[in-house]
Parts: C-alpha cells; sequence; structure tokens
C-alpha cells in the first residue's frame, strides 16, 4: 500500500510539474490621448488573436494578467489608431500607451430604420442643459489652477542643423527619442491660481489671481495673446468661440442639423448608467467638431466630452483644436473639475507649428453660498503682474497635480533658452520687423515704413525717427523725428515727452510738438499720423496738403472698469498749400471772419482747443509695448464721447467754439453665417469757424482701403457741423463660397459693406466758408465743399477677402451725389486684414 501511495504521488508531482514552473506576466500602465494628454476610458487592451484583455478605466489605467508571455500587446479605441507595443520577459512591466485620433468616419455603425437611439438622447441633453450647466446656479465659487504651455514643433532637420539653430541644440539633444514625445522647442509657459466667484444677473465671472508663474517671456503682448487663444467655454453653449471664430456645439439647440450621432458604449460611471456617443458634422467646411462624449442617464449630464475641429474648416494657420473637458458628481450634480484646449499653428500639413495648450483643474466648489455674492462684489479682479509672483515652494504646494517631468525640465530649458547671447539678437529682428524701429543700445530708430515717400509739396521726402526705451528710463520716453523734402528744401520735425505715472492702471502725461505736413485737418488727439506720403497707386486727383505746426500737453488715465479719460491743451496752425501747380490749383483755402467785408480772407488757421474725452470698453484687450498700447478689441461695444472747446485769445487762438461727438462701434456674431461689425457717428459743433474745424468726413482717394471712412469719397469733399453716419460690414466667414466645389479649397469669404452719412451747415457758417463752397469741376485743383444735406450720402461694395489668408479686394459703387466730375463712381480697392 504504501508503494502504491508513493507511485501515486510520483505521478501527480510529474504532471503537475509544468504548471509549477509556468510564469504568469503582469502589465499594467495607461492609455493616453496623444495629443490631450488626458487618460483614455474603456478602452481595449489585448493580445492579438486571443481573447485575453481588458478595458481600461475612468483614467486610462489598465492591468492585464498574461498566462503566456506573447511579443506584444495591443490597444483599440473607436476613434483611434490601434497601437502595438513590445513586451519583455519580465514577469511585471509597465507599458503606457499614446495613441492617435485616427479619422472621424464611422463606416462600422449601422442604423436600422426608424429613429436613431442616439438622437433622442441629445434632445434629452439639450433639454436639460440648463439645469446641468454650472451657470444654471445662482451663485457659485472654486479655486482653479491653469497651466498653459507654448511649444514650436516639426522643426525641419536642415533647420535643426543650421547655423540659426546650432546655439539651441541642446534643446533637441535631451528629448528622450524613445519615448513617444514628439522633439519640440518651448518658447513659453505659464501657471496661474486664481479664484472664480460667479453670482447669477449680475455678470460674468471674476477671475481673482492669486498667484502666477512665467516663464520664456514677461511681455505682456505675447501674454495677452496666449489668453486670448484659450478663450473661455462651456460646451453647454450654443457656439463655442476660439479665436473669435464661432463653433457650434454638439450640445446646441440646433446640434441635430449639424451634427449626426451615434451610440457606440454603455456603462456605470459612480454608479450612474451612462451611455458613450460618437458626433461627426453631416456637412464639410462648417465650423463644426467631431468625437465623443459620456452622459449620464436621466440626469443627462454630460460626464465627458472629447472633441476635435472637422477637417477643412474655413479658419486660417490653424490645423488642429482639441477641447477636452471632464466632470465629476459634486454636490449632486455633475460639474467640470478638468479641461483643456490644444490649438495648433502651423501654414501648411508638415510646416513648423507652433503649439498652445492649456489645462485647467478645478476644485473646492461652494454652490449658492450667501456669501459668494458679497465676495463677488467686493473682489478686484485687476492685478500687477510683479506682485503675483511664488516661488517653488509655493507651487509644490499650490499645484492641483505635479507637473510632469518633461514640463519640469521645460522650466530649465526655457531659461537655458534665454540665456543663449543669439537668442536676443534673434528677439530684436522679429521686433524691428513687427513694430518698425530698429533698437541700438537705449535708443530705437524708424519707423522704416517712413524712412522715404513722395508727394508734390516736398517731392521725395526722407524721413528718421528715434526714441528712447526702458534702457534709458523705464517710465520715461523721449521721441522725435527730421524729415527733409527735396523740392521745397525745408526741414520738418517733432518731439515729444510722455511719463508713465502708472502701467496698471495706466497713468501718464506728456507734452508734444511738431512742424510738418498733414493729409488731415483734424488734431493729433483725433488722427495719429501714417505713412500719409506715398504717391503712388492714388487715383489722379490733387493730393490736398497742409502745413501744420502744433503743440500739445495732455494727461490720460485709465480706470479699472475698462473707463478711461484724456484731457488735452493744444495749439495749432494750419495753411493748405494753395497755388501748387503752374495754372494756380492746389488746396486754395480762404475764410471770411466777417461775411459783409469779403476783401478780408483768412487764408491759415490758429486755434486754440481744450480737449475732453472720456472711452468705455469693457474687458478691451490691448498689445502692450514699453511706452504704448494698440488696442485689439472686445467682444463688448466700445463708445467714446468727446468734447472740444475752442478759446478764442488763448495762445493766439481765433476761435470760439464748441465740439460734441459720440462715437459707438461693436460687432455682431450671426452664426452661423458670419459677423456684422458696425459703427455709429454722431455730432454737432456750436459756433462759426473754418471748415477745417467742423467735422470733415473722411474720404479716400487711393486704391487702399480703410475700412473707417468712405472709400469713393474725395477728401475734404464733405465737411458739417450737424452730422450722423452709419458704416455696415458684414463678413460671412465663407458661408457662400464653402457650398461650391471649385471654390472651397480656397478658403476665400465674401464681405458686404454699406455706409452711409448725412449732415448740414448751419447759415452763418456756409456764409463765413462760401469762397470754398463746392463748384463742379475736374481741373486739378480744389473744387470745394458741402455738405450731405439733400439726401445721405451713401456707397456699397462687395468683397473677396482671405485671398492668400490677408489679401481683401472689394468693388466699391458710389450710389448718389454722382455730379462731382473728380469723383470716384465705382472703385476696386484693395486692403491687407488677417482674421482667423
Amino acid at each position: 500500500m504504501p508503494k502504491n501511495i508513493g507511485l501515486f504521488l510520483f505521478f501527480i508531482l510529474l504532471v503537475s510539474a509544468p504548471a509549477w514552473s509556468q510564469t504568469t506576466y503582469l502589465i499594467k500602465g495607461r492609455v493616453t490621448d496623444a495629443d490631450t494628454k488626458e487618460g483614455l476610458p474603456f478602452c481595449n487592451v489585448y493580445v492579438e488573436g486571443t481573447t485575453n484583455g481588458v478595458s481600461s478605466d475612468v483614467d486610462g489605467y489598465y492591468e492585464i494578467t498574461l498566462k503566456q508571455w506573447s511579443p506584444q500587446l495591443a490597444v483599440s479605441a473607436i476613434g483611434y489608431e490601434t497601437q502595438y507595443k513590445p513586451l519583455s520577459r519580465d514577469p511585471e512591466q509597465t507599458v503606457d500607451f499614446l495613441v492617435k485620433s485616427s479619422e472621424y468616419t464611422l463606416s462600422e455603425v449601422v442604423v436600422v430604420a426608424g429613429e436613431n437611439p442616439a438622437n433622442e438622447i441629445v434632445r434629452n441633453i439639450i433639454k436639460n442643459k440648463d439645469k446641468n450647466s454650472l451657470q444654471s446656479n445662482n451663485t457659485y465659487q472654486y479655486e482653479s489652477y491653469a497651466k498653459v504651455e507654448v511649444d514650436l514643433e516639426n522643426i525641419p532637420d536642415k533647420l535643426k542643423q543650421s547655423k540659426l539653430m546650432k546655439p539651441f541644440e541642446f534643446v533637441f539633444e535631451n528629448i528622450d527619442s524613445t519615448s513617444d514625445e514628439k522633439p519640440f522647442l518651448p518658447v513659453y509657459i505659464t501657471e496661474t491660481l486664481q479664484d472664480v466667484y460667479y453670482v447669477k444677473g449680475e455678470g460674468e465671472a471674476k477671475n481673482v489671481p492669486r498667484a502666477q508663474r512665467t516663464s520664456g517671456t514677461d511681455n505682456e503682448t505675447i501674454i495677452e495673446f496666449i489668453k486670448k487663444i484659450h478663450a473661455p467655454y462651456s460646451v453647454y453653449d450654443n457656439w463655442i468661440y476660439v479665436l473669435e471664430k464661432g463653433f457650434i456645439s454638439p450640445f446646441a439647440n440646433a446640434g441635430l442639423s449639424y451634427y449626426e450621432y451615434y451610440i457606440i458604449d454603455s456603462t456605470y460611471i459612480n454608479g450612474q448608467w451612462s451611455y458613450k456617443l460618437k458626433f461627426k458634422p453631416k456637412r464639410r467646411q462648417e465650423t463644426t467638431f467631431y468625437g465623443d462624449f459620456w452622459v449620464a442617464d436621466t440626469t443627462f449630464a454630460i460626464q465627458r466630452v472629447n472633441m476635435r475641429m472637422s477637417p477643412d474648416v474655413n479658419i486660417n494657420l490653424v490645423r488642429r483644436i482639441i477641447i477636452y473637458q471632464e466632470f465629476d458628481y459634486v454636490e449632486q450634480r455633475w460639474l467640470p473639475v478638468k479641461q483643456k484646449m490644444v490649438v495648433d499653428f502651423s501654414p501648411t500639413e508638415n510646416a513648423p507649428a507652433m503649439i498652445g495648450r492649456r489645462t485647467e483643474s478645478i476644485r473646492d466648489y461652494r454652490l449658492n453660498q450667501p456669501d459668494t455674492r458679497s465676495y463677488y462684489r467686493e473682489k478686484d479682479t485687476y492685478y500687477e503682474q510683479e506682485k503675483l509672483e511664488r516661488d517653488e515652494s509655493f507651487w509644490q504646494v499650490a499645484r492641483h497635480e505635479q507637473l510632469t517631468k518633461t514640463e519640469a525640465a521645460v522650466y530649465a530649458m526655457i531659461d537655458s533658452i534665454v540665456r543663449v547671447p543669439i537668442y536676443k539678437t534673434y528677439v530684436q529682428i522679429f521686433e524691428t520687423l513687427f513694430q518698425g524701429y530698429f533698437e541700438w543700445g537705449n535708443f530705437e530708430f524708424g519707423p522704416y515704413f517712413m524712412l522715404s515717400s513722395y508727394n508734390p509739396v516736398e517731392g521725395n521726402r526722407f524721413r528718421l525717427g528715434v526714441r528712447t526705451n526702458t534702457g534709458f528710463n523705464k517710465n520715461l520716453r523721449l521721441s522725435g523725428s527730421l524729415a527733409y523734402g527735396l523740392k521745397d528744401e525745408r526741414w520738418k520735425y517733432s518731439g515729444e515727452v510722455l511719463w508713465l505715472l502708472s502701467r496698471r492702471p495706466r497713468t501718464a502725461i506728456g507734452v508734444a510738438h511738431r512742424r510738418d505736413i498733414s493729409l488731415n485737418s483734424e488734431n493729433s488727439e483725433e488722427f495719429l499720423e501714417g505713412d500719409l506720403f506715398s504717391g503712388f497707386l492714388r487715383r489722379d486727383i490733387m493730393m490736398k496738403l497742409i502745413d501744420v505746426e502744433e503743440t500739445k500737453v495732455f494727461y490720460e488715465k485709465h480706470w479699472k472698469n475698462g473707463l478711461s479719460s484724456r484731457i488735452t491743451m493744444l495749439h495749432r496752425t494750419m495753411d493748405p498749400y494753395g497755388g501748387i501747380t503752374p495754372e494756380g490749383g492746389g488746396f486754395n483755402y480762404a475764410y471770411l471772419n466777417n461775411p459783409n467785408a469779403p476783401e478780408h480772407v483768412d487764408t491759415t488757421i490758429n486755434a486754440t482747443e481744450l480737449i475732453f474725452k472720456t472711452r468705455f470698453a469693457l474687458k478691451e484687450e490691448f498689445l502692450e509695448g514699453d511706452f504704448e498700447r494698440i488696442s485689439i478689441g472686445t467682444e463688448h461695444p466700445i463708445i467714446e464721447l468727446q468734447y472740444t472747446m475752442g478759446v478764442n485769445g488763448l495762445l493766439g487762438g481765433d476761435y470760439n467754439f464748441h465740439k460734441f461727438s459720440l462715437y459707438y462701434r461693436h460687432y455682431v456674431n450671426i452664426n452661423p453665417i458670419g459677423w456684422l461689425a458696425y459703427r455709429f457717428r454722431a455730432g454737432k459743433v456750436f459756433g462759426t469757424v473754418p471748415f477745417l474745424l467742423m467735422e470733415v468726413h473722411p474720404g479716400n482717394e487711393a486704391y487702399f482701403m480703410t475700412r473707417g471712412i468712405f472709400n469713393t469719397m474725395n477728401r475734404y469733399e464733405f465737411a458739417s457741423d450737424t452730422y450722423a453716419s452709419l458704416i455696415l460690414e458684414h463678413h460671412d466667414d465663407g458661408f457662400l463660397f464653402n457650398k461650391v466645389p471649385l471654390l472651397r479649397k480656397l478658403k476665400w469669404r465674401n464681405v458686404f459693406t454699406f455706409k452711409a452719412l448725412i449732415g448740414s451747415i448751419s447759415e452763418k457758417n456756409l456764409a463765413a466758408n462760401r469762397l470754398n463752397a463746392y463748384f463742379p469741376t475736374d481741373a486739378n485743383t480744389y473744387n470745394g465743399f458741402r455738405a450731405p444735406s439733400k439726401y445721405p450720402y451713401m456707397e456699397a461694395g462687395v468683397g473677396i477677402e482671405n485671398i492668400f489668408k490677408f489679401i481683401r479686394i472689394d468693388a466699391v459703387w458710389r450710389l448718389n451725389y454722382l455730379d462731382n466730375p473728380q469723383a470716384s463712381r465705382f472703385s476696386i480697392i484693395a486692403g491687407m486684414y488677417f482674421y482667423f
């Protein structure tokens, strides 16, 4: 018996030996979206050709056990390319997948006859979005941590190996070539910690910064532009705006008219049964997205959405837009806790690209708390950049999630780049190209586009300007210019002292003087001189020039709420150039101080003016230079009120008058057919003055267009002391041409314009200015002015813009006042404007 038992045990050991010696393999890792760097839930992770597989969890993590070794592991998900990774023979190993999005076609989906069940889910999302959106709460507040990075990508090998990039070769050497990351050149990274407050009915949410850290640039112009790229959004909105271009949301009220939806999965998420839907646009080249989302059953709240800009959208320089948003179940509702936006700029498919990534994490929600209302009213959103700087120990605690290894390296990498000596040279070259000034030590010379020009009075004209920079003084700028005409052999000059008392909010005082030739009768507070002396590409009509000498002092103050004020006192002398042709033609200005004594004629103007200007532009954004700032607009209306008082006897002024003017401009999105910009101006002049001190309505005698003036009106053709004007400009964003197959690929866009003006002149001003009253002649001289009082002056145009991405060509018709032989009845004009 023992012998038999021994044999039996031997047999058991023999047959079980392979099982004891068999090795299992534990593989774990994470599946991540290559573009958003977010974990992808419910992906299939498997060994190809077997039934062995698992799904990734809601954050993209997976864990799989293999009883037999396999040379590779695969991952697949609808909308993404299948990816394979090799496996080692280690019993435990980590394998991460970085998967790329595939085309959005859904050929594998079959919808049977009848209602698509996905459509009913979408209808319920739309029906309940007012309840599910964050703005449905009466008040809310939370802490936001945002991270923005800008990188250059797809830099060609030839360029990386060139002399231009040789000083930066250490950047590419430090990129891990075995990783799934493409080599990139980081240029900017910032982190911001802020509190956000919202009160329904009291305006937009307030962002109150607590800390900010920036590396790569401290130029506020660049920082503001990057902020503009990543504008706030809600997926529940009907339209999501990226770079001021409206994209129809998949959850818009009209979403079913723009998208096709398909149910592709369902499971429990946080204890709630949920559906995964795929969506794609119904038509090409509309501003739409494609992607997928998870939605909770019963409440129909969005839980996670991942969407990308559709191919062939009529947008410039942008190759990709990716929006990712993740929600969590907080206080009995699904609230956004993480969102990411990626914008990829590239002129062509394989050209070098600039990629902007913004990730925001949200926590510490407080909904409908009574103290939020008082916080909202008390908190100040205005801040000074330097007061927000914090050290690394602060950020170690404050970050909602720690920086990745790559992100942490970016700070050091950017600091290294900035310290490379040639970097400053490259920055200087770009600044010269875009600002027009060449920097040399503490001085800047330019602008280069005004160095040489031509006009009939001066002939060939040469000009050089110089100004100090912050190296000379951080708050004081001295500037001046010298110009010389070869024909009149006279020097012209200008000078200005500007002292910035404060940068935030901007407060400045200054004094300026100039003696020069101008095409305009407005003072320098109303018109900024540019390259006015180009003698080419103008209609064959006499150029009306004025010799101007002006001195002024000014004070300006910008307030925190978008309000700004400016007070100026100036004196100027204007002497229009008459008799500049052999026949005596020219800008032969003449004014009768006493209409009953026509023998006493004034041919020059001396005026002293006190100007009070107030401007309101809520949340206006600026391109900030060291001393100047240029408005890049606001989504709110811009309103300007100005009062000018002329004082007789003060500093040699000859006229008493009062001028009031109102200027209002704005735009409205009329998606999906583009946007409409409109400008309204009205004013009144009290007193008897030369017509050059009244409202001289702006005309254009060149073949280059200007949006805010009348392009078929001559200069000084119309003037009024009581007036109102309206300018309408509709941009269709390709709505019409996108429907024409042959034109679709060109990405051209239509633009339509209409401009109207009505005005009148008092009897006293008519009498005093009767020597310059309009008279029809085609002679090469000034043929006088009149007011558009019989009926409104009108012109209309149609054009094509976005030709080569920045050229616009308009055909413009003058609709009335056609009796002027010098006027243009029809004109083809061109301009350069860029819109994304």
